[in-house]
């Protein structure tokens, strides 16, 4: 059975100023990943584009919730030509400034997991759905900057916890939101472990795990038993013969 979740009608609104950080240090971070791999201008500024609101674009595209924000507001296109502009002739620049890009991607991390999973409270989605859309608002742009450049996407990747925070994040918010926890609280306390979680897996080197193969392992064990047990019985009889051969000499 589905769990249906009760509709949130409070807004979670960013602050203008965090939007536009978020923004400009999103598309600072596209340019940078299109400008490492010798992508030409057109290819610098689509993603810069899509690491600045490509979470945001399938989020709306997903909930059928008008038009995308970014076509709506031209802020959104000039931040994005303009973090292109400095990627394609100052990139050295902003490798400088990338460690003030990560801290402030881990702070806003726990804001895009909000802006998607409260929409989706908004219009009565399932728990289920809510944090989906949380994590793919979060993690949208990556992906798709990703799969342009020919890479498998960071998100899916074995590395520092990145998607997996996401995810964390957005179950911990609809399940608190969904038990009635007040939206202030709920939403504090989910930017919180989204940064103590992002903060604490570049502290610790904190990995996602590959794929575990149990059955080939238990296979691997059971040969090897047998093997031993196979082993220990030619010895017992080698054992065995050589006492039998002392015996009859005697």
């Amino acid at each position: 059975m589905m769990i249906m979740s009760t509709p949130v009608h409070d807004v979670f609104t960013l602050p203008a100023i965090v939007s536009i950080t978020a923004v400009v240090f999103g598309g600072l971070s596209g340019a940078l990943h299109a400008t490492r791999r010798g992508l030409d201008s057109v290819g610098i500024f689509t993603i810069s584009l899509l690491c600045a609101v490509g979470g945001g674009v399938i989020r709306d595209v997903l909930l059928q919730n008008g038009i995308p924000a970014f076509l709506v507001n031209p802020l959104y296109l000039g931040l994005a030509a303009l973090a292109a502009l400095v990627g394609y002739f100052l990139a050295s620049v902003i490798r400088i400034v990338l460690p003030v890009m990560q801290i402030v991607d881990t702070l806003l991390l726990g804001s895009w997991v909000l802006l998607g999973a409260e929409k989706a409270l908004q219009v009565g989605l399932t728990f289920s759905a809510a944090v989906l859309l949380g994590v793919i608002t979060a993690t949208g742009g990556g992906l798709i900057r990703d799969l342009l450049c020919h890479e498998t996407p960071a998100m899916v990747r074995p590395g520092e916890w990145y998607g997996f925070v996401t995810i964390v994040a957005a179950f911990a918010f609809v399940l608190m939101v969904t038990r009635g926890v007040p939206l202030t609280i709920a939403e504090i306390s989910t930017m919180v472990i989204a940064a103590a979680m992002r903060i604490a897996a570049i502290r610790f080197e904190l990995h996602t795990p590959t794929a575990y193969d149990l059955w080939g392992d238990l296979e691997s064990r059971v040969s090897a038993g047998l093997e031993r047990s196979r082993r220990s019985q030619e010895i017992r009889q080698r054992k065995r013969a050589r006492a039998a051969t002392d015996a009859s000499r005697g």
